[in-house]
This record gives C-alpha cells, structure tokens and sequence, in this order.
C-alpha cells in the first residue's frame, strides 16, 4: 500500500466519527448497527480490508488494520466490534476455491456473519451438506450477506470421525436470505453488535462453500493464510484497547469541566484522579506495545518459516493481558470520575458494561492464558484456537 493510499485509507475510517456519533442512541435501542453505519461500512469496503489485491480485496496489512480498529472502537466499542469482524472476514477466502472467493467477496457488499464453534449438523449429500442448526454470537448478521457455522459432518445419522478419532468438524457458507435471525440479542454491554443467534433449517450448502476452518493448508499463497488461529483473537483486542483510551480521555476531559462544590478541590486538582488519569494511560499504551510487539514478531515468522509454538503463545497471552487490562483501566477510571459515571452523556457506563463485555469473549477465557502458560511449561496447547 502507497502512502497515498493509507492516507486516504484513515481519513475514511476517521470519517466514521460523526456517522457513530450522530447514531449512539440508536445503536443501543436497536441492538444493532443502524443503517448509516452500515452503509459507511460499505463505502469504506470494510469486509475486503485484509482480502489480498488479486481477490479484489484491499489488502491492507494485519497492523494497519489493528491500529484503524483501535481507531473506530474509541468512537464507539460495539462499532468497533463490528469493524474488528468485518476487517477480518476476508481471512476465510483462504481456505475457499477461487470461484467461491469470487462469489462471495465480488462487491462491497461481502458482509460474512457466523460462529466459529461447532453449532450446527451437516449431513453429508450428493454435492454438498444438508445443514441444521442454531447458531450463535453472529457479530453484524443483519448486515451481512452470508452466514458462515460451524458443524458436526453426518454421515445419515452417524457423526463421522477423523482419523485421530475425534469428530470431523467443517464450517459452511449460506446466504444470508437461507437463515432465520432469532431475536436473542438483549444484553448489558455491546448492545448494539447484534450478535444474535440464527437457525438453518435443512439448508443445502455445496462442497464449494465448505471448509475446514483449523488444520487445513490455504489454498491461497498469501502469507496471511498462514497466520494460526491466535490471530483472530488479535484483531479483536484493538476492540477493549480502544475503549479504555476513551475512558481515559473521559475522565481527563471531566477532570477540566467538572468543578465540585466547596471545600472540595476541582476535579483536575484531586491527586487521585491525577494518578489514574497517567496510570490508565500507561497501563493502555504498555498493553497495546505488547500486544503489537508480539504480533510482529509473529508475522515475521509466518512470512518465512511459520509461526512457532512459543510466538503463537507470547501472542495469546499478550492478547489475554490487554483485555484485563483494559478492563482494569476502564474500573479505575469510572470510580475517579464519581457521580458523573452513571450518565449516559459521559462515556464511563457504556466503556465499562462494554469493555468487560468483550472480556466474555471465547479468545479471551482463563482457558486461552492457561494454554499459553501449558507452551510456557513444554506441554502443548489444550484448545484448537492456538
């Protein structure tokens, strides 16, 4: 990418601010992205950020996109969610035949909405699945034009095994007009992601729209299609990264504005609140270097020999880290801003139901650390999302 080019790249995506601010009530009420959102999205060509050039995708490179992402989440934590997803849905193409790719990422429009963890049961037919099942925490579904699920391959009524004895496990793409939106979305933090649940109800889906998601080679030379599944977790951290810095601007921002009432100090005078102001900010910036640094490192790795067990695993807890961080920060800045906190013209009450929403997130359970901490001690990793 020219300098150009990512010039004009950011002044997009800093374009979004007054569309997410002008919807902020909106987003909530509706528990989804509202249209203008959306539709800036799509004149952004969001969902073929990553996609490399010859798929016809801008092929914007892993850091840039974390840092854009950073970006929209300071705006707005379940925009930048949605983002986060959407900047990585063209990750999948990798595993698809070329004529797939073609037919889902010809247009702007390529908005894929899923769930990774095995949900659904596709029976094995002529030519394809007949795919059944509910499927959830699909980010952006009313968005998107495809949803992609994971399943249990059926062979008639038997689950079938791999080879190491263990069931075969396949993800499946349908259009989106195939799927029932189920209406479960009611919930504290990251409301308006929608990430609601969906069903398929006997859906045919071909082989051309079927993958294996873990384990299997790309079919595609980019070296992004080399990157392990610890990545997906790393798109995602820019998310509470994102948030806590807003937090902090916040309460730098009250800090200036908010005068109490006599004897007290201003707010801007208060030691403590001075303390946290620099210690929120330097717990933020100290987790995003880790998190940056240790992707890095891992990159360059996968662009020569591949990604080693011990940078996969420096990446996932770094990534662990800075979501409890963000966390913390976001904890620390809602008490100093006092009273204030609970309005929703403040940004404290939204940062931290969201923020430790995104804590909830599978990338980032106590079991993601532990199989960092298991590579740390010579014993290889529990979870497949490693």
């Amino acid at each position: 990418m020219t300098a150009e080019e990512a010039r004009t790249l950011w002044e997009r995506t800093k374009a979004l601010k007054p569309v997410v601010d002008s919807c902020r009530a909106e987003t909530d009420m509706e528990r989804r992205l509202p249209d203008p959102i959306a539709a800036a999205f799509m004149d952004l060509d969001l969902y073929r950020l990553i996609l490399p050039k010859d798929l016809g995708g801008q092929g914007v490179d892993p850091l840039t996109a974390f840092d854009m992402t950073e970006e929209v989440a300071y705006y707005d934590g379940s925009v930048g969610w949605n983002f986060a997803i959407g900047a990585n849905s063209g990750m999948i193409a990798g595993q698809l035949p070329p004529e797939t790719v073609a037919s889902v990422f010809g247009t702007r429009q390529a908005a894929v909405a899923g769930s990774g963890p095995p949900q659904g049961r596709a029976v094995a037919v002529a030519g394809g699945y007949r795919v059944t099942g509910r499927f959830a925490w699909a980010s952006g579904i009313h968005q998107a034009q495809w949803v992609m699920g994971g399943c249990f391959v059926h062979d008639g009524d038997e689950r079938r095994v791999g080879p190491h004895g263990g069931p075969v496990v396949i993800h499946v793409l349908a259009p989106r007009a195939d799927a029932t939106v189920i209406d479960s979305w009611h919930t504290g933090g990251m409301r308006g992601t929608g990430s609601t649940e969906f069903d398929l109800e006997d859906v045919f889906v071909p082989d051309s729209h079927a993958f294996m998601m873990f384990g299997a080679a790309p079919k595609h030379s980019d070296p992004v299609y080399r990157l392990p599944t610890s990545f997906f977790g790393f798109g995602l951290t820019a998310v509470p990264l994102g948030i806590a810095r807003a937090a902090k601007d916040g309460l730098a921002q009250l800090a200036v504005t908010k005068v109490p009432a006599p004897p007290r100090p201003g707010l801007r005078d208060q030691q403590h609140v001075q303390y946290v102001v620099a210690k929120a900010d330097a717990m933020v910036e100290a987790a995003r270097l880790a998190v940056r640094n240790a992707f890095s490192s891992m990159w360059a790795e996968v662009r020569k020999d591949g990604a080693t067990m011990e940078s996969r695993a420096r990446l996932r807890r770094a990534s662990v880290h800075a979501v409890e961080t963000a966390i913390e920060a976001v904890g620390m800045c809602y008490r100093a801003a006092g009273g204030a906190a609970v309005f929703e013209s403040h940004p404290f009450e939204r940062a931290l139901r969201d923020v430790n929403a995104t804590g909830g997130h599978v990338v980032y359970q106590r079991a993601m650390m532990e199989d960092a901490g298991r590579v740390a001690l010579g014993l290889p990793p529990l979870l497949p999302m490693f």
